[in-house]
């Protein structure tokens, strides 16, 4: 890259200069000499001399001596480099636990030695070679040549091998960060391209793939997407301000923040080494690295418990633990993994007895799979009586115990537990960790254990704030708090999303509070009197209330309605909170029910609905406009399944087992976090369990109909708080309870819980703000929405159309998130103003050739609304603009009124004709581009003359390329013909004629069945290349790039040529 461009000026050369100041060598890498790079080709991404002189340097024996000779250094080189695996995430799963675990090699003695790439322990991290080499050229397998490599800006390697890639981009690009994500995934091959496009072997010992701009850079992993690449704002166990002082900044920006976070020497080997996870979720393989508050975290903790007093020494409590208080959603369950990977890392430490207490499945797996890193063996504590003899055992140890395991049922009052004895273990090196420490269902267990330890160190985490009146008491307990990571910095950080909470005042809402009296006035106001009083002598209570057939079937419905108009069609998943068991199982019935009714009204509608005219419906009552936005999901409905999970009970229904087997559940719950379009398990209903420490991305939607409080609201609501794809940008929680939300979290500190939910209502005048800014777009300008040929004329401005598209996509947002409340129709109609804005955009687009302006990135309700307006106009929106070699586009120029906006339709589809069409024959198609510019030029004000020259120009283009003197066919010679008259020197007849044989030979190649193969692409650009040589129709230095060109040619006319 020149070194005078924004992007090494900004980006490049500054990283390269903190990289050098923290300790990494650095290397200038080259284009065309890989020995510049210590490689003997492009091909190679190890630098294999290097790890080979670090394997033998540390390998060492007992007494400090190398011991390794080699053919022993090989054989663990050659490990590394045959994977044995095809795909991306199994390879770099392989090559990451081959540098965590190493390999093996046969010693002198005839055994088994185990032989490490790495060295991990921090006193001797020096034995590694840390290597920053920029601009580091790698080739695919299919690359030959000066084609078809990758250059990612920097390759940082530690022994030689490649852990880090960096991309670096301009800050004068729109979306840098986003950019450079593109050609990560471009480099990694994970764009989803039909062609490889990268060089896979590069990341298969990759860690961190790291995008980069001037101010900001963001972090991820193999398999992660735009969403999951992430900030690292903090810098320990460096203070920030001291960093900042060695760069010469007052402070520092994101992405000296992450350089100096993730990538000094320590913490590079450490998050490798203690921090990186695979899980599997809904089928597929995650790879997880920490966030920056997992890692503080862990660091804060770890400080604790090597520096603070013990309960001897401070002569009343234990100073080593405390509270970590990470919002529901960050990550809290896997920063206890990462603590006690680390501390088994650290010698001190290794003799304390880790014991864990959560209510974590999948945190179990975790734990396991920790164990064997660190070479322990799991102790599951299935009842008290069993963790009672491992907390008894001396030494060290895991020790995982389950909430679940010690108490009743869910439909249990309280917890009736077994009391552990006192004083059962007075060792000092115990380590308690209690998931959610607060909680007051486990809260007997949690005095027993500590009675049975009294001098264990205590630390508590929690996803939730500390109630005002309980905190005190917490915090006796466990201590003061470790870190703080609370919801308003999740939401800045983009680890959580928002949660909107809508209340339904509808009939049928059960009111916290209200007496039976009042609760059967709501819920059957259509009964007669006397019906009503038969109906609440048969249901004496509000448990009773809560599990009525007919209230769950008509919650069931409503329910089912609102997922239909507001989650399916992103493709999302529900969940629904029942009052008790036996209302989670009549749930389940309901749903299918439901369905059954709503698919057969689709059945029986659809007909009129398939012809009804988008402006007559949108006069029609709710339930019209309810099954005409459903029917073309008619088929999905159809599918969709719905499943409970509960806890068994002695005295269960035998029908209920399908729903209380832990085996089925856990199918049902990965069936569940499956995207839809390849499950059709789409709403889960509970009564406690899955409530809390559940993740599953894929759900946007939370149906509450039981009373929540306090951390039990804070952590159900959570569910839904998951980052998952660019169309999921926030959760939403429907109360069909009566859950008064803001009283229910007023027992926490205010800034405990800001941000936590907001009420959709709160919306409201955000959606007239952003609605008045886009029409103020218009109406400032002197011209209405109602108008659209003024609207389309002043948006001819490019600058204007980039704020349109702004404003608009804001003001659908919001739209989408009222939808479809009928606030966004009444007492203003905000659907039919959105319509119109959408016709004007689809106009704008199609003039203008502005494809930036694509409807298609409204979310799909409010897209549909607008696609059916816009075809009701005459108009489909999913076909592209007129084009300008259609017979109708003379007839279509001149349907428009302003003379303007028919000499913008040509000019702009003049100019899509050229961009669409130009590698076909990119010199024809450069002559045309220069003519329309001289056009514009020089009858800029004069629209008659513009007009009449535009026509004359697309006449001429309408009328194609003509055969010259040289008689080549002008589709399938006369692009080959161009190129080779741009180089060559000879004249016209030769040149010609040469085309004619090129040509014929092309069309032989191309005909083959394994054109595409990269193989026969090249063994075709070297038979160009020697055939233009031996008839020196080109200068020798412009041979390859010549014969590039044409190759490109017969890619891009490969249709032509066959005809």
């Amino acid at each position: 890259m020149p070194q005078t461009t924004p992007e090494y000026i900004y980006v490049e050369k500054p990283i390269i200069e903190q990289l050098i100041s923290m300790g990494w060598q650095y290397i200038e890498g080259s284009w065309d000499n890989p020995a510049i790079t210590e490689r003997e080709n492009f091909k190679q991404v190890l630098l294999t001399q290097r790890l080979k002189a670090a394997i033998k340097r540390i390998n060492l024996d007992d007494n400090g001596n190398p011991w390794l000779d080699d053919m022993q250094v090989q054989a663990a080189v050659s490990q590394l480099e045959r994977l044995g695996a095809n795909r991306l995430m199994e390879a770099n799963q392989a090559a990451t636990e081959l540098l965590l675990k190493g390999t093996t090699v046969l010693g002198q003695d005839g055994k088994q030695h185990t032989v490490h790439f790495i060295e991990f322990n921090p006193e001797n991290i020096h034995r590694n070679n840390f290597l920053a080499i920029n601009q580091y050229r790698v080739d695919p397998p299919w690359a030959t040549g000066n084609r078809g490599f990758i250059v990612p800006d920097m390759v940082l390697l530690v022994n030689g091998i490649p852990l880090v890639v960096i991309e670096c981009k301009s800050p004068n690009l729109d979306n840098p960060i986003t950019e450079a994500i593109q050609d990560l995934l471009k480099y990694s091959n994970q764009r989803g391209s039909s062609q490889p496009e990268g060089a896979e072997k590069l990341f298969h010992y990759n860690l961190l793939m790291i995008a980069a701009s001037r101010g900001r850079a963001t972090a991820g992993t193999i398999g992660a997407n735009y969403e999951h690449y992430v900030d690292w704002k903090d810098t320990i166990p460096s203070p920030q301000a001291e960093i900042a002082a060695q760069l010469g900044a007052s402070e520092l920006n994101s992405r000296q923040s992450l350089i100096a976070g993730m990538l000094k020497l320590a913490n590079l080997i450490d998050i490798l080494h203690n921090f990186t996870l695979f899980k599997t979720s809904g089928g597929r393989t995650i790879k997880i690295v920490p966030r920056y508050q997992q890692y503080r975290a862990v660091y804060k903790a770890l400080h604790r418990l090597q520096h603070n007093q013990t309960r001897a020494q401070h002569g009343t409590d234990d100073q080593r633990g405390g509270i970590i208080w990470h919002t529901q959603g960050s990550g809290k369950s896997l920063t206890m993994v990462y603590l006690i990977r680390k501390i088994r890392t650290i010698p001190e430490l290794r003799r304390f007895k880790i014991v864990v207490v959560t209510d974590r499945r999948d945190l179990e797996k975790q734990l396991a799979d920790t164990a064997v890193l660190t070479g322990e063996p799991l102790q599951k504590a299935k009842n008290v009586k069993k963790l009672e003899q491992y907390l008894q055992q001396p030494g060290a140890g895991l020790v995982f115990g389950m909430i679940q395991k010690f108490k009743g049922g869910e439909d249990s009052e309280e917890a009736e537990i077994e009391p552990i004895p006192k004083n059962l273990n007075p060792s000092e090196n115990i380590l308690v960790l209690i998931d959610e420490a607060h909680r007051s269902h486990a809260k007997t267990l949690h005095t027993n254990l500590l009675e049975a330890l009294p001098n264990c160190v205590r630390i508590g985490f929690t996803g939730t704030p500390i109630v005002k009146a309980a905190k005190k008491t917490t915090l006796q307990i466990f201590g003061s708090f470790i870190d703080e990571y609370n919801i308003r910095k999740s939401q800045e950080d983009k680890v959580t999303l928002p949660i909107v909470y809508e209340g339904l005042e509808a009939r049928g809402t059960v009111t916290q509070g209200d007496d039976l009296d009042q609760l059967f006035e709501i819920i059957f106001a259509d009964k007669t009197p006397e019906e009503r009083a038969l109906i609440k002598a048969n249901y004496a209570t509000k448990t009773q209330v809560g599990e009525a057939r007919e209230l769950i079937k008509a919650k069931a419905k409503s329910m089912l309605r609102h997922y239909i108009e507001r989650i399916l069609a992103g493709g999302f998943k529900a969940q629904v909170v029942a009052s008790t068991r036996l209302a989670a199982v009549r749930y389940q019935e309901a749903f299918v029910e439901a369905q059954r009714e709503i698919v057969q009204q689709l059945e029986h509608r659809a007909p009129i609905l398939q012809i009804l005219d988008p402006e007559v419906l949108e006069s029609r009552d709710a339930e019209t406009r309810f099954f005409a936005q459903a029917l073309p999901h008619l088929e999905t409905i159809r599918k969709l399944e719905f499943a409970t999970v509960i806890s068994s009970d002695k005295g269960d229904d035998p029908s209920w087992k399908k729903w209380t087997d832990k085996s089925q559940q856990e199918i049902n719950i990965e069936k569940f976090k499956k995207p839809l379009n390849q499950d059709s398990l789409a709403i889960l209903i509970v009564k406690n369990m899955l409530l809390t420490g559940f993740d599953a991305p894929l759900e946007q939607v939370l149906y509450l109909d039981r009373s929540l409080k306090e951390y039990e609201l804070l952590q159900a609501i959570a569910r839904v708080n998951r980052v998952y794809n660019d169309k999921k940008t926030e959760g939403l929680v429907v109360d069909y309870y009566g859950v008064d939300i803001a009283t229910a979290l007023s027992v926490y500190e205010n800034v405990d819980t800001e941000l936590a939910w907001f009420d959709i209502r709160a919306e409201l005048p955000k959606l007239r703000d952003r609605h008045q800014r886009v029409i103020a777009l218009f109406t400032d300008n002197h011209c209405t929405i109602d108008d659209v040929d003024a609207c389309v004329d002043l948006l001819q401005d490019e600058r204007l159309r980039v704020e349109f598209n702004d404003c608009f996509q804001d003001f659908l947002n919001t739209l989408d998130t009222i939808l479809p409340r009928s606030e966004a129709r009444q007492p203003y109609n905000f659907v039919r103003d959105a319509k119109k804005l959408g016709f004007i955009k689809k106009a704008v687009a199609d003039l203008y050739r502005d494809e930036k302006l694509n409807i298609v990135s409204a979310k799909e309700k409010v897209r549909a609304l607008i696609d059916q307006y816009i075809e009701s106009q005459g108009i489909d929106p999913k076909v592209p603009p007129i084009d300008i070699m259609s017979l109708d586009f003379k007839t279509h120029v001149q349907h428009h009124r302003s003379i303007k906006a028919q000499a913008a339709e040509m000019e702009f589809a003049a100019r899509h004709h050229i961009s669409v069409n130009y590698e076909e024959d990119p010199v024809y198609y450069k002559n045309l581009s220069e003519k329309l510019t001289e056009i514009l030029e020089s009858l800029a004000d004069n629209w008659e003359e513009k007009v009449e020259a535009l026509r004359k120009y697309i006449e001429q283009i309408q009328t194609g390329k003509t055969t010259d003197e040289t008689g080549l066919d002008p589709k399938t010679q006369m692009p080959f013909l161009n190129i080779l008259g741009e180089y060559s020197q000879k004249q016209l007849p030769e040149i010609a004629q040469a085309t004619v044989e090129i040509v014929e030979h092309i069309r032989q190649e191309v005909r083959r069945i394994n054109w595409g193969s990269q193989i026969v692409q090249e063994d075709l650009r070297r038979w160009i290349a020697g055939y233009l040589d031996d008839r020196d129709l080109v200068s020798y230095s412009q041979l390859e790039e010549v014969a590039d060109k044409l190759v490109q040619l017969a890619r891009r006319n490969r249709d032509n040529l066959m005809a």
